[in-house]
């Protein structure tokens, strides 16, 4: 015990004395620094960054109003059963009918879920096929390629997306067929506010556009301003009333053709249902249920009125599986 605790205490004492070397060295090197003169140029300034969250994609600015002003709406009969085959892999089938916008169709889904690697995709009778994979090179770097086939001409396209987001920034680079070329960039300012931009350019048409953008955030509320060179300005607000109701708005206004569209939608999440809502100045009023009747069965009721048109679309559905 005594050889033991000799031991313990000589090397507890050599580990002070290398501390302590250590602090004198960097004592040391301290006082030389500061003696030194600084070889950097005049016009050289040093900025201490601050830590300021990561403020998302450019293209998810407003995604929280979205998730309660753009349901997935739909009409007639809609029959989804989808079914794990492993820990990874899934396939689905849909079934609709009884729709006044498409014929009835069938659909048929397979998806692939990895930590580093995710492939989803659909085919149908028509013939269109979609595709989109995600790629995780690093914590930092992001992959997204979507394509998509139809037996129409000139309806194919696809894309490829490069995502780096950075501690307090996000880039995104875009191709797409066509000679679509895009660059975005959204930067935090504040722990609050963040800012960017965005450039487009499609080769085939010559057409190109710059919007801005700005986002506000605060610990129940998200507000966001988009402005382009070809026109729209969209502002909206998203408002958490409590951990079950949401509220958003959006401003929509056109600078060249001077239209305008508000829109008002709400969201409540009851313990096994779900409800979204909207009304907008057109007229046009849409609400979206839907029923968890078990974790592997859900119900959903899809209602749309457009005053304005004289439309009138209604559909319910049956989800089986996640």
């Amino acid at each position: 015990m005594g050889g033991r605790v000799s031991r313990c205490e000589a090397s507890s004492a050599s580990s002070e004395q290398k501390l302590n070397q250590g602090r004198s060295v960097n004592m040391e090197e301290k006082t030389t620094q500061q003696t030194k003169p600084s070889r950097r140029p005049w016009f050289w300034k040093r900025i201490e960054r601050t830590e300021l969250p990561n403020p998302g994609s450019y293209e998810d600015i407003n995604q929280e109003a979205s998730a309660v002003l753009r349901p997935n709406l739909f009409d007639g009969f809609r029959f989804d059963f989808n079914y794990p085959l492993s820990a990874m892999f899934s396939m689905g089938h849909s079934i609709e009918m009884g729709s006044l916008q498409k014929p009835p169709g069938y659909a048929f889904s397979a998806n692939y879920l990895s930590n580093h690697l995710v492939m989803l995709s659909r085919v149908d009778l028509s013939g269109h096929v979609n595709g989109r994979i995600f790629i995780n090179h690093s914590p930092f770097l992001t992959s997204k390629i979507v394509a998509e086939t139809s037996p129409q001409p000139n309806e194919s396209k696809a894309t490829w997306d490069l995502d780096y987001r950075g501690s307090d920034f996000c880039g995104q680079l875009k191709f797409g067929n066509m000679g679509i070329v895009a660059l975005s960039y959204l930067q935090s300012v504040t722990p609050n506010l963040s800012m960017g931009g965005e450039g487009f350019y499609q080769g085939a048409t010559g057409f190109s556009a710059i919007t801005a953008a700005g986002r506000y955030v605060t610990h129940d509320g998200v507000a966001t301003c988009t402005i382009a060179s070809f026109g729209p300005l969209v502002a909206s607000y998203c408002h958490r009333v409590n951990p079950r109701v949401t509220l958003a708005t959006e401003f929509f206004w056109d600078l060249r053709s001077r239209d305008s569209l508000v829109t008002i939608g709400y969201k409540f999440d009851l313990r096994q249902a779900s409800v979204i809502g909207q009304v907008d100045t057109n007229g046009r009023v849409a609400a979206l249920l839907e029923e968890k009747i078990n974790p592997g069965l859900s119900f959903l009721l899809s209602g749309e009125i457009d005053h304005s048109r004289q439309e009138y679309k209604f559909g319910f559905g049956v989800t089986i599986g996640q």
